[in-house]
């Protein structure tokens, strides 16, 4: 073999890694050094804000998982840090998204389902595949992959749609490019935005707001076209560090190729999920449940008419704060949450209620703490502590 394959960092990496029982065949061995080769050279991409790609709002990140077979059986260690073997969640989770919009989940994935589908355009050298799906009853989560057969890409760290695509998602409905369209007619909002993983690698994660849709969409054909694209270099002009980022998106290039994916929609996986539901109440103001699932944690929450609405922050047992995702306020009727009391009598007196999604609770936390603030003052409310299995 070639000297100029060897690096000390290379040969110090599979130096520590446990070895397999059976030796790997030259053919395995090859293709885990040339994978390695390939990943040491370039340095770890930095940590950006991400808030939306044109107009298009962002959504929460996660990313995909592609399986090597017995690469990944003989040397899982060596697997795990290789540029497209190894899992795309915890790459984003470690070193990728670091703003509100992103969803920080280890657990995904434990939990999620690799698909491994892909789509190619004709005379283009960039394939896109759709690595993992999760489906918690609330959200879809799905992952995706870009990858190039050349280096057209070696000189940009984002892919996104063009501005008249975005445009154009936006005008038909209202709805976000990176619409999901179903067999059934309905349609699921997402946004993309792609981050550079290396010279040849870009990757995202869309989410789909399943408690928006009225039935189970489980086992439904789902079907994602991605076309007008743009190759750029994001930088971030304006930020106040917390809700707002104000990008600039230079040297936007056309990415050739229409992508269109489709997959079924799984089962809701109840796998990991962890639930308080018996409701509690202090200061007028009753914590009606709480819901952690490896994809994000709910919080419901009901309080009187009189209270106007209110802010919820919710914190690990070290103190930690899980970033919020979405909220929304409604009525708290017939034991339920419901944006709409219009078919009551008096619907100024009924309840009221509201629920956010934060980050996902990590496995090993059981206890979380739940501040409740007044929306117009900022002032506390009241606090409860949650205890998780």
């Amino acid at each position: 073999m070639r000297k100029d394959y060897f690096d000390t960092d290379l040969l110090h990496t599979l130096d520590e890694q446990p070895l397999p029982a059976k030796p790997l065949s030259d053919a395995e061995f090859d293709r885990v050094l040339a994978a390695a080769c390939d990943k040491l050279p370039k340095a770890v991409p930095a940590k950006k804000k991400h808030f939306h790609w044109g107009r298009a709002a962002a959504a929460a990140a996660a990313c995909a998982v592609v399986a090597l077979g017995s690469v990944n059986l003989a040397v899982p260690a060596v697997a795990e840090q290789l540029p497209v073997v190894g899992s795309l969640f915890s790459w984003l989770n470690r070193g990728g998204q670091d703003d509100y919009t992103s969803l920080h989940s280890e657990q995904l994935n434990k939990y999620a389902e690799t698909v491994e589908a892909t789509a190619e355009s004709a005379d283009t050298p960039y394939t896109l595949t759709l690595g993992q799906v999760f489906n918690d009853g609330d959200w879809l989560r799905i992952s995706l992959m870009l990858t190039a057969e050349d280096d057209s890409l070696a000189g940009f760290n984002a892919i996104g749609p063009s501005e008249d695509a975005a445009e154009k998602a936006l005008q038909n409905g209202g709805g976000q490019y990176g619409t999901l369209v179903l067999d059934n007619g309905i349609e699921l909002n997402g946004a993309v935005s792609f981050e550079k993983r290396d010279d040849r690698t870009f990757v995202t994660g869309i989410n789909y707001e399943l408690f928006l849709a009225p039935d189970d969409l489980a086992g439904h054909t789902a079907t994602l076209t991605l076309s007008n694209l743009v190759v750029c270099n994001k930088s971030i002009l304006e930020t106040d560090g917390q809700s707002y980022w104000h990008y600039d998106y230079a040297d936007q290039t056309p990415l050739p190729g229409s992508y269109t994916l489709t997959f079924t929609i799984p089962e809701v996986s109840t796998a990991g999920t962890r639930t308080m539901n018996t409701p509690v109440e202090q200061d007028s103001i009753t914590l009606q449940s709480v819901t952690a699932t490896p994809a994000a944690t709910k919080v419901m929450l009901s309080f009187p008419p009189e209270q106007h609405w209110v802010d919820v922050k919710l914190y690990t047992a070290d103190g930690t704060e899980l970033k919020h995702e979405r909220g929304e306020g409604g009525w708290w009727t017939d034991g339920s949450w419901t944006a709409d009391p219009s078919d009551f009598d008096n619907p100024d007196q009924c309840t009221k209620a509201s629920y956010d999604y934060f980050d996902a609770v990590p496995e090993n936390c059981h206890s979380l703490t739940v501040k409740v603030y007044d929306f117009d003052t900022d002032a506390e409310l009241t606090t409860f502590t949650v205890e998780l299995p």
